[in-house]
């Protein structure tokens, strides 16, 4: 039995320290062991808290985050604890014992034990004995302060990776004059009807995209940060990026804008937005995906409509062939609508 016990709490410190490797790291999304399920249960726990008073939804969802990086913080450190723990329990007055009288050899006694030697605090009432315990005792301290500064690093880390993800998120917000809109950003970014010179601001904006695919491989948690600001949310910075070059590609004059159409600026933004979707989609959104029907598809129609006059005002040559451009638009559109749909349901966020 004091075997079975010292080999689970071998086994707890061994997939404690995985996940922390596999966490902070191995910088590759959807890698841990322990984190990133912890993560997804938290978040369906809290959709269900919201389900019963939906008023409080966006303010409660708006602490998913944070909540999260606490509970996985504590739950390496209690782990840490309790496998080392569970290997001393056994020992508790033979290889461990009170430097005064009579040792307790509850469980108890060997957390308050683990926990002493974890946080590097040293206890003088209990003491080891043998050569094996002290460098036990060693290399629990070791492995606390190791976790400590490790998991202040990836504190600090995940809330710059946040920093990083929302300034994106403000400035392409700003840039559409508050209204988020794709075509709005396209008739702005071409005032007067010169888009061949645009290029480095869609190359800038796709370069910013891809980083945040990055910092979200590095931070699976950062998806779990949902402010109660809509522009703030990652489905919306993706659809106003993706929008954006569905619309440079099906709503534009082929013909007077074609160094634009082919340029690696448009190839970016367009491979970027589609990349950090089929990624989430693959590693942490549900499998089942939402079905775009026939309705949908007609708002769709309105919307390119809309923008082909939006940017015909702004002096935007358009296709010539509107009906031609819709449908490319609509077979566009039906590639990454279905991913970005579960990814803003999955999330709670109304686009």
């Amino acid at each position: 039995m004091d075997l079975l016990l010292q080999l689970a709490g071998t086994g707890i410190i061994v997939l404690t320290l995985l996940d922390i490797y596999l966490t902070v790291l191995f910088h590759r999304l959807g890698s841990s062991v322990v984190s990133m399920p912890l993560n997804r249960g938290i978040w369906y726990f809290l959709r269900l808290v919201t389900q019963v008073i939906p008023s409080k939804s966006d303010r409660l969802l708006a602490h998913s985050g944070s909540i999260m990086i606490v509970a996985i913080l504590a739950v390496w450190a209690a782990s840490l604890m309790s496998g080392f723990a569970l290997i001393i329990f056994p020992e508790l007055g033979s290889a461990i014992q009170a430097s005064e009288g009579q040792t307790p050899t509850d469980f108890i006694t060997a957390l308050y034990y683990s926990g002493f030697s974890f946080t590097t605090l040293g206890t003088g009432d209990l003491v080891p004995k043998t050569a094996t315990y002290r460098l036990l005792t060693l290399l629990e301290a070791a492995l606390g302060f190791s976790s400590f500064t490790i998991t202040i690093t990836y504190l600090l880390s995940v809330y710059n990776a946040l920093i990083t993800r929302n300034t994106f998120a403000l400035s392409l917000y700003h840039r559409t004059d508050g209204m988020g809109d794709a075509a709005e950003l396209l008739a702005r970014l071409g005032a007067s009807g010169e888009l061949n010179g645009i290029q480095q601001d869609l190359s800038n904006m796709a370069r910013d995209l891809i980083e945040l695919l990055e910092l979200q491989h590095s931070y699976p948690v950062l998806i779990y940060f949902r402010f109660r600001e809509t522009y703030y949310t990652l489905p919306r910075v993706i659809l106003l990026a993706i929008d954006t070059a569905t619309l440079i590609k099906s709503a534009l004059n082929a013909e007077k804008y074609r160094s634009l159409l082919h340029s690696t600026a448009v190839a970016e933004l367009w491979g970027g937005s589609t990349h950090i979707l089929c990624e989430l989609s693959q590693s942490i959104l549900p499998k089942h995906r939402i079905k775009c029907d026939r309705q949908m598809e007609l708002v769709w129609r309105k919307r390119y409509y809309d923008a082909l006059e939006r940017l015909s005002a702004e002096g935007i040559e358009t296709v010539a062939d509107r009906e031609a451009g819709a449908d490319l638009y609509v077979a566009l559109r039906r590639k990454w609508q279905p991913l970005l749909t579960t990814l803003s349901n999955y999330l709670a966020v109304d686009l």
